[in-house]
């Protein structure tokens, strides 16, 4: 259900920051236009809205990530505010408004994206491990006596558990059950950098050896807990 509410709530968006791109460029050429527009999608308007933020509400309550930083709450404040902003703006021709309005929007999906108010992904990955962080100094993949299991528990820890739990069974956010996990190691690394569905993409994030060191963490200690 989570990952169909979250197909859901990205396709309302874009219809959303669309549709009042849309209004906000009448409204800077065209008036007359702007109001016959308005009139004509005032009911999908009414409906993309209330799906708006029936999905938000439900996300914003079944994503553990937003413990992990302020993003979503931001996302959702910069939500809340363009619509009053846009309501006065388009219904009193009020360009700045509807304007600024815009601007919010075009922040919250930029938010959204990046899981950061200032836009930048790598706030959101230093994020989520919170105050239980883990320590991954110390793990030279070059050297005799490197521990790739330890390695990856340690970057299982700060990087999935929050959606995963520590047994791989939490499904938090959609997230899979890795006990049954079938993929194989490329399979498994390819997802991580990828990400996939409510799942972010670690590249650029986790480099090779790390994503590796997760894998063979992910394969060792939980896939092989419930044999299949």
């Amino acid at each position: 259900m989570y990952t169909g509410m979250l197909h859901t709530h990205t396709t309302v968006v874009l219809l959303f920051v669309v549709l009042y791109l849309i209004k906000t460029v009448l409204l800077f050429v065209n008036v007359t236009k702007l109001e016959a527009f308005a009139k004509k999608t005032r009911v999908p308007e009414m409906i993309i809205s209330t799906l708006f933020l029936l999905t938000g509400l439900y996300l914003a309550l079944n994503t553990p990530s937003v413990s992990a930083g302020s993003w979503f709450w931001v996302k959702l404040a910069a939500v809340f505010a363009s619509i009053p902003l846009a309501v006065i703006g388009f219904k009193r021709k009020r360009k700045p408004l509807a304007l600024l309005s815009l601007l919010l929007l075009f922040y919250a999906y930029g938010i959204s994206e990046t899981k950061s108010p200032r836009m930048k992904k790598a706030d959101f990955y230093e994020a989520l491990a919170g105050a239980d962080k883990q320590s991954t100094e110390g793990f030279d993949p070059m050297s005799d006596s490197y521990d790739p299991l330890a390695h990856g528990a340690a970057l299982y820890a700060n990087n999935c558990a929050v959606c995963h739990g520590a047994d791989g069974a939490l499904g938090a956010a959609g997230a899979k059950n890795l006990q049954g996990s079938m993929l194989d190691k490329n399979e498994m690394a390819a997802m991580i950098l990828k990400g996939k569905n409510g799942m972010p993409g670690f590249k650029g994030a986790l480099n090779d050896e790390e994503v590796f060191a997760v894998v063979a963490y992910v394969k060792a200690k939980i896939s092989s807990t419930n044999p299949h």
